[in-house]
C-alpha cells in the first residue's frame, strides 16, 4: 500500500464537490457546541494519505484512531471517514461508545454513515444500509447522538430501559456486520472466506427483535407503536436493502413484515 499523496486539514479534499473539513464543521453546528470538541482538536494533527489499496480494495477510507490518520483511495470515501475522525477523543483515548468488548462498532458505522447521508444531502443508501435504518429507529431518542460525539459507553446504555435489550442490539447488529463484511470479501475477493448463511440470517432476525423491544419500553401508545410501524417497513423496502439481501435472504421482507406486525399488535 503505497502514499501517491498526504494532505492535512487545509487541503481542499472534496467529497460529493463538497469541502470534507467544511461540510462535517457545519453539519455538527446543529448540535451543542461540545459535540464539536473531537473534531475541533483532532484537525490540529489530522493527517490524509492518498493510497493505491485498502484491505485488498474491499474498502475505499479507513481511520486510524490512535495515530489520527485517514487512509483512502477515493474522495467519496473521506465524507464518512471524517464522522469518524468527530467521534475520536484523542486526549483520553475514547472512540464513540465503544468498550472493550467492541460489540459496538456495528452502530457506530450505522450512525457514522447515518450523518454522512445527512450532511452530504445523499439521497441513496450504501453498504451500511441496514445499518442506517436501525439508526433512523433509534433517532427520536433524547440523547441518543451524544454519546457519539462525546464519547461514552455507559452513558449509551444509561438511556435504554432495559439494558438487555440496548446490549442484545450492539451484539447482533455487530454480527451482522462483521458477518456482512466477509459475505462481501467472499464475493469481491479471491480470498478464501467461508460465511455462515443461517448466522447471517439469524444475526438479522435478533437485530430487528432487539429493536422491537427497545421500542415497545419506550412506547406504549398504540398509535405511536403503528407509525413506527409504518416508518420501519418502509426503510425496509428501499432498494438497497433488497440489493443486499437478495442473494442471502430473499424472504427478509415478507419475515419482517411478519414479525413486526405481530409484536407491536401484541405490544410485548
Amino acid at each position: 500500500m503505497k502514499a501517491a499523496d498526504v494532505y492535512d486539514s487545509r487541503s481542499d479534499l472534496r467529497c460529493y464537490g463538497k469541502n470534507i473539513f467544511q461540510t462535517t464543521t457545519n453539519y455538527l453546528k446543529r448540535f451543542p457546541s461540545e459535540y464539536s470538541n473531537c473534531l475541533k482538536h483532532n484537525l490540529e494533527t489530522l493527517e490524509l494519505f492518498k493510497v493505491d489499496k485498502i484491505n485488498d480494495g474491499l474498502e475505499t477510507g479507513r481511520y486510524n484512531t490512535e495515530k489520527n490518520i485517514i487512509k483512502f483511495t477515493e474522495e467519496s470515501a473521506l465524507g464518512h471517514e471524517m464522522f469518524h475522525v468527530a467521534s475520536n477523543d484523542l486526549i483520553d483515548g475514547k472512540y464513540a461508545f465503544e468498550s472493550k468488548t467492541n460489540i459496538e462498532l456495528g452502530l457506530i458505522e450505522g450512525m457514522t454513515e447515518y450523518f454522512y447521508i445527512h450532511a452530504y444531502d445523499l439521497k441513496f443508501p450504501s453498504s451500511y444500509s441496514f445499518e442506517v435504518i436501525i439508526v433512523m429507529m433509534l433517532e427520536d431518542i433524547p440523547g441518543i447522538f451524544k454519546p457519539y460525539f462525546i464519547p461514552n459507553n455507559k452513558e449509551l446504555i444509561n438511556l435504554f430501559p432495559n439494558r438487555k435489550d440496548i446490549y442484545g442490539l450492539l451484539y447482533s447488529l455487530d454480527a451482522y456486520n462483521s458477518l456482512m463484511l466477509d459475505h462481501h470479501a467472499s464475493i469481491y475477493t479471491d480470498e478464501d472466506v467461508v460465511v455462515d448463511v443461517e448466522e447471517l440470517i439469524a444475526s438479522f432476525k435478533y437485530t430487528i427483535a432487539n429493536l422491537i423491544n427497545i421500542e415497545l419500553s419506550f412506547e406504549k401508545d398504540p398509535v405511536k407503536l403503528k407509525t413506527y410501524r409504518d416508518k420501519f417497513l418502509d426503510l425496509m423496502h428501499t432498494k438497497w436493502i433488497e440489493f443486499i439481501f437478495h442473494d442471502v435472504y430473499p424472504n427478509y421482507l415478507s419475515y419482517t413484515e411478519r414479525y413486526v406486525n405481530k409484536r407491536i399488535k401484541e405490544k410485548r
